[in-house]
């Protein structure tokens, strides 16, 4: 039982914190200082990428599972967050 409590709070925690790190790795200021190292550049959005598909795949899954209304609202904000940093990502300037 440890561990499927174990298991759930790294499935929370990813969809939860996914959002927060890709707004971060997004701002203006992490944009602008990496786009001057192109190495750097690669490897946050590469880092980006991951993150919000992982969230995205992870909150999708549980969006359809059989949980409470409440936390699958949160789940749903998590998954919306994440499409919007994917977004935020590549169509910036558009």
């Amino acid at each position: 039982m440890e561990s499927l409590a174990r298991l759930v709070v790294i499935l929370m925690s990813t969809v939860f914190l996914s959002g927060p790190l890709g707004i971060l790795l997004t701002s203006k200021a992490v944009w602008n200082y990496s786009r001057e190292k192109m190495g750097l550049w690669i490897i946050r959005r590469v880092l980006v990428v991951v993150i919000a598909l992982v969230g995205s795949y992870i909150s999708f899954m549980l969006v359809f599972s059989q949980i409470p209304l409440g936390p699958r609202l949160f789940i749903a904000a998590a998954f919306a967050l994440n499409i919007f940093v994917l977004k935020r990502e590549f169509f910036r300037n558009k």
